[in-house]
């Protein structure tokens, strides 16, 4: 064989492995995306997944002390999640409820099977918008009463609001990494909580004071239950515009949350009969009932 054959044959050996390797690296990538798109958006029963909705209906947020104005729910969850690792397993749905655009509640329903053929149903609020909130649960003697609202905080050294939407988008991104969080459950142990890339709910009304805003969740590598919401906002402001932040609990276990390495806020569970580190009762936790277990599917 020539020089030039056992040149040719090199190349084309190569070329082969590389070929090999990048097929390989790119079937490794798209895998392991469809792995995180699965741990985020779990596959759910649908028979559950239609008790939280109507579950979640049961309640009405009246606004202010006139209760005149009722926040509207989303009917579509914002969020659905997993926890295999609590409870003998929770699953759950996320919804918002918003007046004039905006979000004034997120919360949901959730569920763990309770042993004895029973299942657990359980009710996790907090309150979003300035004005405090008047919940009525219907068809229940349970009550979840807030006695504030919730006032947002200046983002320290926040950048000039961007004017486009995509703009805004990538700002964002970037102001929401500058967050980190972590929690200690009952137990003591330490989980560091991972901030996910796509806000649960993301608002504007440009012809209002609010420009634009976005809910975004951290969640334990224990489950995909979100423990912390981040609430990013953009607002005018005279003649200028601002970001404004702030962090409310959806969790039992003890909150910390830094900005730029720096701790911002922080949320205990102190008494677990109590109101878990926050005294205006903005966070909600009510059990509401145990149901008969759900029958297994028949899958023809």
């Amino acid at each position: 064989m020539s020089q030039r054959a056992h040149l040719c044959e090199f190349w084309n050996l190569n070329f082969k492995k590389s070929l090999l390797a990048r097929t390989l690296a790119c079937w490794f990538v798209f895998s392991t995306i469809g792995n995180a798109d699965d741990r985020v958006i779990p596959k759910s029963d649908p028979r559950l997944q239609t008790l939280y909705l109507n579950d979640a209906k049961r309640w009405e947020m009246w606004i202010g002390p006139d209760q005149k104005q009722k926040a509207e729910i989303v009917v579509e969850p914002v969020f659905r999640w997993q926890n295999l690792s609590r409870a003998n397993g929770q699953t759950g749905a996320m919804f918002v409820w918003i007046d004039g655009g905006r979000p004034v509640v997120i919360g949901g329903v959730f569920s763990n099977p309770a042993g004895n053929n029973q299942r657990d149903i359980m009710h996790e609020f907090h309150a979003l918008g300035p004005d405090r909130l008047f919940p009525n649960f219907k068809d229940s003697a349970s009550k979840w009463q807030p006695g504030a609202g919730v006032a947002l905080l200046p983002l320290p050294d926040s950048p000039k609001v961007e004017d486009s939407f995509g703009k805004r988008t990538l700002q964002l991104r970037t102001i929401s990494r500058d967050f980190t969080a972590n929690s200690t459950d009952n137990e003591k142990q330490r989980w560091e909580l991972r901030l996910l890339p796509k806000p649960l709910y993301r608002y504007g009304k440009p012809q209002g004071d609010v420009i634009d805003g976005a809910l975004l969740a951290f969640v334990s590598d224990a489950g995909t239950d979100p423990e912390i919401i981040l609430i990013l906002e953009a607002r005018k402001e005279l003649n200028n515009a601002f970001w404004y932040y702030r962090t409310v609990r959806l969790s039992i276990s003890d909150l910390y949350v830094d900005h730029l390495g720096k701790r911002v806020w922080t949320s205990l569970r102190d008494d677990p009969n109590g109101p878990f580190g926050n005294k205006d009762n903005t966070y909600g936790l009510i059990r509401d009932r145990a149901i008969d277990e759900l029958p297994p599917t028949v899958t023809k």
